[in-house]
């Protein structure tokens, strides 16, 4: 709790520097901030086990989840000087929405209450309604933010249906109860199954699974690309932790087992067929996310006493990978004038070697390669569907990721080529420095994966 206190003060201090003009002020208060709040929840310090009358609860595995949301931000924070060094207004204020945000994410990681699940995913969607638009000059920004706020208003109508449908049934938010009215039912239950889902499918909408993955592409292309940073990585984890924490309660009913089959299957199908069609960087990213989704859902549907730990592992390093990787993409963007294809990648080897070799380890590790941390993730994911009996999933599940391979592997040829025209790629400091943090971190978390774990 207090770690909620201070990262909502601190967004409130984000806008108190801005009305002040102390735009250089913002990352390094920004970072420092974000590591007390690694500090106290990594401590525990002022945390019951229970708090709001049982509404939040910061487990173990809340906890990892709300230290790797606020680690991931503090590096994209490390992005930011160098992203907005040209933007003079307003800038206050995207440091400010992100943090508050990512308080909705913490909510998501900790409820314990129905009412709680619908407060964390509007703290955490609400900022980037706005976020989204902040090219205000950009048809395409504002048609992302638009297409978000939309879709993300129809997904939460589903949200909200689920919950009053279980409220009716049990008469609480609490999911303790939810729980226990579960294991009393000796039959399947009309209501029950249309009340799960309902919130399946509001929790779908926020990681991006087929059906409800529509808004991704358009939003990842329109959003400045630090805003696509931050919702490809503390979102995703945000948004599987709260579904997490749902399905832990309430198990695998067979017409929700088979629903989250469906899921999966859609879901890795489309992301990786879709992306490989893609020319434009960030809506291959957008695709590449979707096809992680389903590998996410796998084991989230093979709902075993390490599930938590794996959607932990597989969203921090996923996450590692993207921030390295989006900063890296706005580096080669600038050298090409503003291009998103695919080939901005071009002669980055004979330019910057380390860099070119720093991309090349978080491809690999996105491509689940081994000796990364991507390869260690899809590896425990493969091992919780054999072991709750998903073999056939599984399967399709490795073939998709097989196929995943190719695109990943795709961008990184451009990384060797020759540059068709001269460029200059220049890496600011604080950007190489994420960089390298998100490289080392990759290839430390796939040679030693229990390390922080």
């Amino acid at each position: 709790m207090s770690a909620l206190i201070l990262i909502s003060v601190l967004g409130a201090l984000m806008l108190y520097l801005g009305i002040y003009g102390r735009k250089n002020l913002l990352a390094p208060a920004g970072i420092v901030g974000l590591l007390g709040a690694i500090a106290l929840l990594a401590t525990g310090w002022h945390i019951p086990h229970g708090l709001l009358a049982g509404m939040l609860e910061f487990d173990r595995l809340a906890t990892g989840f709300s230290i790797g949301m606020a680690a991931i931000t503090a590096l994209i924070f490390l992005f930011g000087p160098d992203y907005y060094q040209r933007k003079q207004w307003h800038v206050a204020e995207q440091y400010a929405l992100m943090l508050f945000s990512l308080v909705g994410g913490i909510l998501l990681a900790s409820w314990t209450n129905l009412l709680m699940l619908f407060l964390g995913v509007e703290v955490l969607s609400i900022p980037l309604y706005v976020l989204a638009g902040g090219k205000k000059r950009s048809l395409r920004s504002s048609e992302a933010s638009l297409k978000y706020f939309l879709l993300g208003s129809f997904a939460t109508a589903f949200l909200l249906m689920g919950i009053t449908l279980l409220y009716g049934l049990t008469g609480s938010f609490d999911m303790g109860k939810l729980g226990a009215f579960m294991a009393a039912q000796a039959a399947p239950h009309m209501m029950l199954n249309f009340g799960l889902f309902f919130v399946v499918a509001g929790l779908a909408f926020k990681v991006g699974a087929v059906p409800f993955h529509f808004w991704k592409p358009d939003v990842y292309q329109g959003a400045p690309t630090l805003v696509t940073t931050f919702m490809a990585t503390v979102v995703m984890m945000g948004a599987i932790a709260g579904f997490h924490r749902f399905t832990a309660v309430t198990g695998m009913p067979d017409a929700l087992a088979h629903t989250m089959a469906l899921l999966v299957l859609a879901t890795l199908l489309v992301g990786n067929l879709s992306a490989l069609r893609q020319t434009n960087f960030k809506r291959l990213m957008a695709y590449s996310s979707v096809s992680h989704s389903g590998f996410l859902l796998l084991a989230l549907l093979s709902n075993g006493p390490t599930v938590g730990t794996t959607l932990l592992y597989y969203t921090f390093t996923y996450a590692l990978a993207s921030v390295g990787l989006f900063i890296l993409f706005t580096v080669a963007k600038r050298a090409n004038h503003g291009a998103e294809h695919n080939g901005i990648f071009k002669g980055l080897f004979a330019a910057k070697p380390w860099t070119a070799l720093c991309a090349l380890v978080l491809l690999l590790s996105l491509a689940g390669i081994p000796l990364t941390a991507g390869f260690i993730a899809k590896y425990q994911v493969f091992l919780l569907a054999i072991g709750a009996g998903w073999l056939k999933l599984m399967g399709f599940g490795v073939l998709m990721a097989l196929l995943g391979i190719y695109y990943y592997v795709m961008v990184a040829r451009e990384l060797f080529l020759p540059a068709e025209q001269p460029v200059t790629f220049s890496l600011a400091p604080l950007n190489g420095l994420a960089v390298a943090l998100c490289t080392a971190a990759v290839l430390a978390l796939g040679l030693w994966p229990h390390l922080p774990f």
